[in-house]
């Protein structure tokens, strides 16, 4: 048989074969082969598809192609030793070493039987089917099974409900443990930027760790909070019996937040009493799960599970090399970390906005708020008008509209106040005044030293109120 350019063999007419055949007959020039006459005739119709009878195994059909330009060779028939034998055929004996073969494997037991086979892509259309319905019913969202691991880093959920995410630019709710990856809207392909705002309707593809594609599945289609689940569903809280009035405001907080867990890592203490577990069972209301001991206390934002929302990191009773730790720990935190000093209950959230990425800690600032029905303060320090320069003028305007912007998607006052001077020193006094207030700042993450002043590390130093840190690796886009 004669072919032309872009050809592709389709072997098997089967449900899968038909629709296959059916699709790409639209663009390609098409060979469809099967040994059952009845559903050859159910192709035969269709434009650029010639038909073949025979068997995908047999080496008397394949001589009778002319394989020069073909360029896919898709095999869809349901027993995996045909498939396999095609597979050997063309490679081995006919020498087709470039052209990629897909094969549809129905019976997983045999995958084994291609792993040597190179340059193919198996597909597994009832764990396709069968994944794709469980996670409609169960999770109300696709997971990619044939693209990327198949372990759920790609989905796709669609934008149901009215929710804060609507009409939010992306730059404003992203994080470093995922991505929107494409807007599929009114029958077209966007690919996002960080201005890009999601709409009622568009189904949204989110690449990330499948964990937390997992938790935001909900917030995406729900529009319920999302704070910490862009992070994790896990809290990691730091224990030892001088820490137990910090762990005590740990508590306080999770009790507002859905996350799955909190898990206990032992600082310096290789054991618990039972008066010390009940003690932790009582005042979480979350399950509560005994970790390893560590003996940093950095470890516990390093060594975290994958899940890890954050770290809650006890800031009182500690001794000069611990304290030490602190710096540690703001230059090499792999999540978010909640630095604990007794300032609870949160009456009011204070976002600093001197930080690499204003919206982003806005928007995690706004959460909190919402979800503890506390009073929220932004606060931004400049230089006096006399002293700026065209860049620091061109930032303050950009976090002017920021505010701006929140205010009207929340429709409430940012209570936005503008100082000049000094960062830290202005932060300080404002912070000094108000008795009961969680703060929240992101970082970029770098060297601290008496030669290159940190900013926000400073401030969380310095203040007798508790931080809630960011880490950002860079600026959003």
């Amino acid at each position: 048989m004669e072919t032309e350019k872009n050809t592709v063999i389709v072997f098997g007419i089967g449900t899968f074969g038909r629709k296959l055949v059916e699709a790409l007959s639209q663009k390609w020039h098409v060979i469809a082969i099967d040994i059952n006459e009845d559903r050859l005739n159910s192709v035969k119709t269709l434009p650029n598809v010639d038909i073949l009878q025979g068997d995908a195994s047999s080496i008397l059909l394949w001589k009778r192609l002319n394989l020069e330009n073909i360029k896919h060779i898709v095999i869809t028939v349901k027993d995996a030793d045909v498939s396999f034998e095609a597979c050997r055929i063309a490679r081995e004996i006919f020498e087709i070493k470039d052209v990629p073969i897909t094969i549809y494997l129905y019976d997983e037991t045999k995958e084994d039987k291609f792993k040597n086979c190179e340059n193919i892509n198996l597909i597994k259309p009832p764990h396709i089917v069968v994944g794709t319905t469980l996670s409609l019913i169960e999770k109300n969202y696709k997971i990619a099974t044939n693209i990327g691991l198949g372990k759920g880093e790609i989905i796709e959920v669609k934008i149901l409900a009215r929710s804060h995410l609507v009409d939010r630019k992306l730059k404003y709710i992203k994080s470093n443990k995922w991505r929107v990856a494409a807007i599929y809207r009114d029958n077209k392909l966007i690919l996002p930027n960080g201005n890009e705002r999601l709409k009622i309707g568009d189904s949204v593809v989110l690449v990330g760790e499948p964990k937390v594609l997992e938790n935001l599945a909900n917030i995406f289609t729900k529009g319920i909070p999302q704070f910490p689940l862009q992070f994790g569903n896990t809290v990691l809280c730091l224990y030892n019996k001088k820490f137990s009035q910090l762990v005590k405001e740990l508590a306080y907080f999770v009790q507002f937040l859905k996350v799955a867990k909190v898990e206990v890592l032992l600082y310096e203490e290789s054991t618990l009493t039972q008066e010390q577990k009940n003690f932790l069972e009582s005042i979480f209301d979350k399950p509560v799960e005994i970790r390893e001991s560590i003996k940093s206390l950095v470890d516990a934002v390093v060594k975290v599970p994958e899940n890890t929302a954050f770290s809650g990191i006890p800031t009182k009773n500690l001794s000069f090399f611990e304290k030490f730790q602190i710096k540690k720990i703001f230059e090499k935190a792999k999540v978010p970390f909640l630095l604990l000093k007794d300032s609870y209950p949160y009456e009011e959230i204070v976002v600093i906005l001197n930080s690499p990425d204003p919206p982003y800690t806005l928007e995690i600032g706004v959460e909190i708020a919402r979800i503890l029905k506390s009073k929220i303060k932004t606060l931004y320090i400049t230089m006096p008008k006399e002293l700026r320069t065209d860049e620091e003028e061109e930032e303050l305007e950009n976090v002017k509209n920021i505010v701006k912007d929140f205010e009207s998607i929340y429709k409430t006052s940012m209570n936005f106040s503008l100082l000049e001077g000094n960062p830290v020193k202005e932060s300080l006094k404002v912070l000094k005044e108000i008795p009961k207030c969680l703060v929240v700042m992101s970082y970029k993450k770098q060297k601290i030293s008496i030669f290159e002043p940190h900013v926000q590390y400073l401030i969380a130093k310095k203040a007798d109120k508790s931080t809630f840190l960011v880490p950002v690796e860079e600026e959003n886009e």
